[in-house]
C-alpha cells in the first residue's frame, strides 16, 4: 500500500525526510513522498487535477472550489494558472488517474460491476 505523506507534514519548511520540496509555479510544489509526486498545492495535500476536476466536471467556479476544498481562493487561482499553462500534462493525469481507477475497481469488483453496468443498460 502507498504509504502518502500529507504536505502538511513538512519539517523545516523545505524538506521532508531530508528530500527538497520542488517548487515548480507560484502556490505549486511537489516532493517524491507526497501523493506520488504528483502536484499539490504548497502545504497541502491537495492536487491540483482535484482543483482543475472541480472546475472542469462539476463546473464550480474558482469561489465555490474554494469554499468547497475550505483553502484561499488565490491556491485555487494558482492551481488553474499552473493548469492553463500546461493543460496537456494536467489532462493527461487526470485520464491517467481516472484509468487507474477503473483498473483498480474492474480487478476488486470486475464480476459485479458488469453485473451492475448490465442492470443499467438493459434499464435504460
Amino acid at each position: 500500500m502507498d504509504k502518502t505523506i500529507d504536505c502538511s507534514d513538512r519539517v523545516g519548511g523545505d524538506e521532508l525526510k531530508g528530500i527538497k520540496f520542488r517548487s515548480l509555479a507560484p502556490g505549486i510544489a511537489t516532493h517524491p513522498l507526497i501523493r506520488g509526486g504528483r502536484l499539490c498545492l504548497e502545504g497541502t495535500g491537495l492536487k491540483v487535477t482535484d482543483i482543475v476536476a472541480q472546475q472542469k466536471y462539476w463546473g464550480q467556479s474558482p469561489a465555490e472550489i474554494a469554499r468547497h476544498f475550505d483553502i484561499d481562493l488565490s491556491q485555487v487561482v494558482d492551481a488553474l494558472n499552473y493548469y492553463a499553462a500546461h493543460t496537456d500534462y494536467i489532462d493527461t493525469d487526470i485520464e491517467l488517474n481516472n484509468l487507474n481507477h477503473e483498473q483498480w475497481v474492474e480487478s476488486h469488483h470486475g464480476d459485479k460491476t458488469r453485473e451492475i453496468l448490465s442492470r443499467r443498460e438493459s434499464v435504460s
